[in-house]
């Protein structure tokens, strides 16, 4: 029995920071997600993955170890695109320990499998059900950019240089999930297919035209690079007080970033000198 594959565009996550490796930010390549609900075979995942050979043999040992194991799929989602691995999920009824046993039979069964110094280029793994539908429902919440936020203070709070690292990549994060619901509001902004992922979100902004716009821009660039800082960059400690610093630069960009969203809101009884300065210096041109 063949199970039925649905397949739309995505953004593909991968960072974009001149004269370093690619790691943090999204860009504006797309990628293909397709998905796949209940019973399928080895044929139709494949041909989702543009039927390599060596790809072929990792999704059937992923389907053996399923089977063997008596989990077969209940959602199988397969991701490719330029610039990346092409991944492959099965996600199963079933609990985290459960999984995640599963997933190390399938690890090792590839392990066996493909011989070759080279990886073969697709990461296969096993995921519990609950996870996919998380994932669905975290798509709707509107919390997450304060959610961030909190967590950032809380991981600050907690001491330590590690902590204190990703405080500040929470920190961008809060600020980067503020600003798509933000940018969301602005309508006749709303002109690109992709997903709001920090590159498209900062050229929303400055197509607003205003010092606003592009300050806003500015500062959501300065605090990726902060949190690619404290990601990447081991080689210096990063201490408390850089870490207080983002905090302080996220709240003033929630702050910044409420004001220009009343600002530019249609519907807004008061145009404020704002909207009346976008809209002059579209009138000149």
């Amino acid at each position: 029995m063949t199970g039925n594959g649905t397949s739309y565009p995505e953004t593909l996550q991968q960072p974009a920071r001149a004269g370093a490796p690619e790691r943090l930010g999204p860009t504006m390549r797309p990628i293909a997600r397709t998905e796949f609900d209940g019973p399928l075979k080895s044929r139709d995942i494949v041909n989702a993955l543009g039927g390599d050979e060596e790809r072929e043999r990792c999704v059937r040992v992923g389907l053996e170890v399923l089977e063997r194991a008596g989990q077969m799929p209940a959602r199988t989602v397969v991701t490719a695109g330029p610039g990346r691995w092409a991944s492959l999920d099965f996600y199963v009824d079933a609990d985290c320990g459960t999984c995640g046993e599963l997933d190390g039979a399938l690890q090792t069964g590839l392990a066996e499998c493909i011989t070759s110094v080279l990886p073969p280029g697709l990461s296969v793994g096993i995921r519990p059900l609950a996870e996919y539908a998380q994932q669905a429902r975290a798509e709707t919440n509107h919390g997450t950019a304060e959610s961030f936020r909190a967590c950032a203070r809380d991981l600050l709070l907690r001491g330590g240089e590690m902590n204190q690292r990703l405080s500040a990549v929470c920190a961008y994060l809060s600020a980067m999930y503020e600003a798509r619901a933000a940018a969301g509001c602005l309508g006749y902004l709303d002109q690109s297919l992709l997903e709001d992922g920090q590159e498209v979100l900062s050229w929303r902004l400055r197509r607003h035209r205003s010092v606003e716009g592009r300050a806003l821009a500015q500062r959501l660039d300065r605090l990726s690079h902060a949190a690619e800082e404290a990601l990447y960059e081991f080689g210096t400690h990063f201490s408390r007080e850089n870490a207080t610093y983002q905090l302080e630069l996220m709240r003033r960009f929630h702050d910044q970033l409420e004001r220009f969203r009343k600002a530019s809101r249609p519907d807004a009884g008061d145009w404020s000198d704002l909207t009346r300065r976008v809209v002059y210096a579209h009138g000149k041109r």
